[in-house]
């Protein structure tokens, strides 16, 4: 295993204990603002990019120095922080946003319209997502390009 990030909230972790919280490829990388500074729509996870640029950027950079190997994103329910950080990942491989969605509303309690808006919303507001994570999030673009290579090339191990 070369990294899992938990997504969840500290008081998330200290109520369910990881059980790699003491393995040196574990990382607790909150990626909501405890608490939320705003309703979370029902119909798309883009206040969530908007209002926490930073903590996806840590996501990021998380993924971007991991060593070779897997790459584990998790939460509590596996829904809506990892995936709002996976359709972001993908669309970095250049996976479209219709195959993201479809993926997406595999998941129980999701639909795909919810990730298709906010897949627009990041073109409309951002440019796309390299684009919001280069100028948003702060990350730079060897940093993004390093993540699609990571993602996409089969020769480098995950």
């Amino acid at each position: 295993m070369a990294r899992i990030l938990d997504l969840r909230w500290s008081r998330e972790c200290a109520a369910d204990p990881s059980p790699f919280a003491a393995d040196p490829f574990y990382r607790n990388v909150p990626l909501l603002e405890d608490p939320l500074g705003y309703e979370p729509p029902e119909d798309s996870y883009a206040p969530m990019l908007d209002h926490h640029p930073a903590r996806f950027a840590h996501a990021f950079r998380e993924i971007a120095a991991a060593p070779p190997g897997p790459v584990v994103i998790h939460c509590r329910g596996g829904r809506d922080r990892t995936g709002a950080l996976a359709a972001l990942l993908l669309a970095v491989a250049g996976v479209a946003a219709e195959d993201i969605a479809a993926d997406f509303a595999l998941t129980p309690g999701t639909v795909p319209e919810a990730m298709l808006n906010t897949l627009a919303h990041t073109d409309t507001v951002y440019g796309g997502v390299p684009a919001y994570l280069t100028t948003h999030c702060g990350i730079p673009g060897t940093e993004v390009a390093a993540i699609r290579e990571r993602l996409i090339d089969p020769l480098l191990p995950c």
